[in-house]
């Protein structure tokens, strides 16, 4: 019976090993929050996301040899980050850590100080930090744009282009589930105008056949038809949204289109935004995913030599049939079939639209518009096609269209602040209107009598006055209090207006790394870190400056045993 619970003992051990020996990078059971190449806003999502248990200060391990390429601390983003080029050319990256490795942590301490800053980025030479295969390299946490505790986990190609790290792993996450269908849609496009058309989408009724099998009512149309699908995958384990792997389509059992999300360039981040329809993610929040291929759209995911995936009906009495399949990693598989008839029908492209302060924008053009109160200044291919674009400025508001327009590059404007005096004039602000009618903060850059701002989104904006400063409080501290035992100091920070834009921390003068968390508005200063050894008497001061510059300062006195 020994013998036998031993064995047992061992070929657990050995699974355990053989699925963690450079595979992934954590020693837990793999379950994922988020794929690779998931819809992100404003980009395709370049990793894998593994879920912690709700927790942070599980061990991170390398998948490999090489050494530290790159090391990374922000606010948002991807927080604490840690780079590495395997000696095979492939790189892996790491992020959203608690900390790093004490190795490597110590090296990030000595940056932080010498620099006297939270935030930095170092490029460490060739072979400078060596890592070997399954060598700690951190903990897992929930740093920068963080919304849990998770690791990202990315893996990288010889060029440094993101690539799926499933692809490359012993064994595979569970998965059993073909991908979710929410709806299918459709929308005329003109002909020999695939650079896209400006009709709305159009939802299809669906039928459920089985499990992953739908068929929608029958189609009848008079022309070229794009279709979209709003849809995601689900893995076992876990009721997170995840992204689809492959989408095929096919007319009469011939294909048209075929898409591999598995691999892109950084270059091509932003153009998620040509895949799905943006208005109408903007408008309704519902991310349709085009099943055709516009002019202006350079991903280079599509298999391109099948054509733009438009289907093209002649006039007849055939039923066409249109199949749409969607594939996770697994290969799992939904599918939906569309039947197509020939109809003739009244051609409403002629219909003329009438609107106020219109401006017809080419592509290839810079333009340059100017308001009693504001200017806007638009480079040469700032849009993906030529648009028109409803542009004025009313009431102190500039309206440069509304955000249903991806923009290929930033647009920058200028708002008048002449008629305020020097002391307000300094406290002024350029803020977006959103949809809630509440301003968020664009910039506070002043150039003559103007504040400027690159936005890459479209909008209304707003001039602000910030005259208020920011708040700061010691959590848990009074005044002369000793705190031998603790481990941490915590110090809240907010500003309602403009926002916390810089803050600096010091005991008995002496500058302390203040780690923030932007999410929760806390910095925490670690004990560890020392910085006064010598006096029982700590006299912590803190300033915090908000985005147009007021400023508030904190000094608060407490006393430690000296150790």
């Amino acid at each position: 019976m020994r013998y036998y619970l031993l064995t047992i003992f061992f070929l657990y051990a050995s699974i355990i090993n053989s699925q963690n020996s450079g595979d992934y990078p954590l020693e837990i059971p793999i379950i994922l929050s988020g794929t690779f190449g998931e819809l992100r806003p404003n980009h395709f999502h370049a990793g894998i996301d593994i879920k912690t248990k709700g927790t942070e200060g599980f061990k991170v391990y390398s998948i490999g040899d090489g050494y530290v390429s790159r090391i990374q601390i922000t606010h948002g983003g991807y927080g604490k980050a840690l780079y590495i080029k395997h000696d095979n050319g492939q790189s892996s990256v790491y992020a959203h850590l608690q900390k790093f490795s004490p190795k490597i942590e110590k090296i990030v301490k000595e940056i932080q100080y010498s620099k006297e800053s939270y935030t930095f980025r170092t490029y460490p030479s060739k072979d400078e930090i060596r890592i070997s295969e399954k060598e700690l390299i951190g903990f897992s946490g929930n740093t920068g744009r963080s919304f849990g505790p998770h690791l990202h986990y990315e893996l990288r190609d010889e060029l440094d282009r993101p690539i799926n790290p499933m692809a490359f792993k012993n064994y595979s996450v569970r998965d059993t589930i073909p991908p979710v269908v929410l709806g299918l849609y459709y929308k005329l496009i003109p002909e020999n105008s695939i650079s896209g058309s400006n009709s709305s989408f159009n939802e299809l009724k669906l039928k459920k056949v089985s499990n992953n099998l739908f068929i929608s009512d029958t189609l009848k149309s008079n022309g070229p038809v794009g279709f979209g699908i709003n849809s995601f995958d689900r893995m076992n384990n876990t009721w997170n949204k995840m992204g689809l792997s492959y989408i095929k389509t096919s007319i009469d059992g011939n294909e048209i289109f075929n898409m591999d999300l598995n691999s892109f360039s950084y270059d091509e981040w932003r153009h998620i935004n040509t895949f799905i329809d943006y208005p109408y993610y903007k408008n309704k929040k519902i991310k349709i995913q085009k099943l055709y291929i516009e002019e202006f759209n350079p991903l280079d995911m599509y298999k391109r030599s099948l054509g733009d995936g438009v289907v093209k009906i002649n006039e007849t009495n055939v039923t066409y049939l249109y199949s749409v399949k969607l594939f996770d990693f697994n290969k799992n598989q939904s599918e939906i079939l569309v039947p197509i008839q020939w109809v003739k029908q009244n051609d409403l492209s002629n219909r003329k639209l009438d609107f106020k302060n219109m401006f017809k924008v080419n592509k290839d053009s810079a333009y340059n518009f100017k308001f009693p109160g504001a200017k806007v200044s638009i480079e040469k291919n700032s849009f993906y096609t030529d648009k028109m674009i409803q542009i004025f400025e009313k009431n102190n508001l500039l309206h440069v269209d509304k955000d249903s327009i991806p923009l290929l590059k930033g647009i920058t404007i200028k708002m008048d602040i002449s008629r305020y005096n020097d002391s307000i004039r300094n406290r002024t602000y350029i803020g977006r209107i959103g949809e809630n009618k509440k301003s968020s903060f664009v910039s506070s850059k002043k150039e003559e009598n103007y504040v400027i701002a690159k936005v890459n989104n479209l909008g209304d904006f707003v001039i602000k006055i910030d005259s208020i400063k920011p708040n700061v409080s010691v959590i848990d501290i009074s005044d002369n209090q000793w705190i031998s035992n603790r481990k941490n100091l915590s110090i809240k920070i907010s500003d309602n207006e403009s926002g916390v834009k810089n803050y600096r921390g010091t005991i008995n003068d002496k500058w302390i790394l203040l780690e923030y968390n932007p999410m929760k508005g806390i910095l925490s200063y670690d004990f560890n870190d020392n910085v006064n050894k010598d006096d029982a008497k700590n006299v912590l001061e803190i300033k915090i400056e908000d985005n147009v510059g007021n400023e508030k300062k904190l000094i608060k006195t407490f006393y430690r045993k000296i150790k």
